[in-house]
């Protein structure tokens, strides 16, 4: 796949960013993340903007572990579930691994991440975000799953009123809103 024709979905948090990129099972049919460079263009294209991150075959599988225990942890939360025990412990292995090192510029106090990163450094800081969700009642609250039914993902809800209902307002809620508006003019024409 080339850079020009990634479509990456970034759902409002960042472990949920990492999770929404496909997976196993039900999961499969949003996989984008075929190979361990498509890893490396997630993370120079995701929230964290990363480039030139190296990533072995080896981390490419422990990441995919990561994504299906943030999946399920995430699914459990948004149904107002105690996640599974051993997608916890998955969890909490990977966010014991030391996390990104971030750097105060003195002049303008603008926080950065220092340089070069490890990839068991950013997955520690999905874990440790994925755990943070599930610690929290009122961020665990806001999880939801996109309510058009050719979509389906988990995004987290920023809203001020916490009604949200698509993943992106710009994508499903757009659909949603031209299938109600085709239905509304079919049955005035009736």
């Amino acid at each position: 796949m080339t850079q020009s024709k990634r479509r990456w979905r970034f759902v409002g948090r960042l472990c949920l960013d990492f999770a929404m990129t496909g997976g196993r099972g039900d999961w499969a049919r949003w996989e984008q993340l075929h190979a361990p460079e498509d890893l490396g263009a997630w993370f120079a294209e995701g929230p964290l903007r990363l480039s030139g991150v190296p990533v072995d075959e080896a981390e490419f599988l422990r990441a995919g572990d990561l994504r299906h225990a943030i999946q399920q942890v995430a699914l459990a939360l948004q149904a107002s579930a105690k996640p599974a025990h051993e997608h916890v412990v998955v969890l909490n292995a990977f966010a014991a691994s030391p996390p990104l090192a971030r750097t105060l510029d003195p002049a303008s106090l603008t926080l950065s991440i220092t340089t070069p990163v490890s990839v068991d450094a950013l997955l520690s800081e999905f874990a440790r975000d994925a755990l943070g969700l599930a610690a929290d009642p009122q961020a665990r609250s806001r999880v939801r799953q996109c309510e058009s039914p050719d979509c389906g993902l988990l995004f987290f809800d920023d809203s001020r009123p916490g009604k949200r209902r698509w993943c992106s307002a710009g994508r499903c809620g757009d659909r949603a809103r031209a299938r109600a508006y085709r239905a509304r003019k079919a049955s005035s024409s009736e």
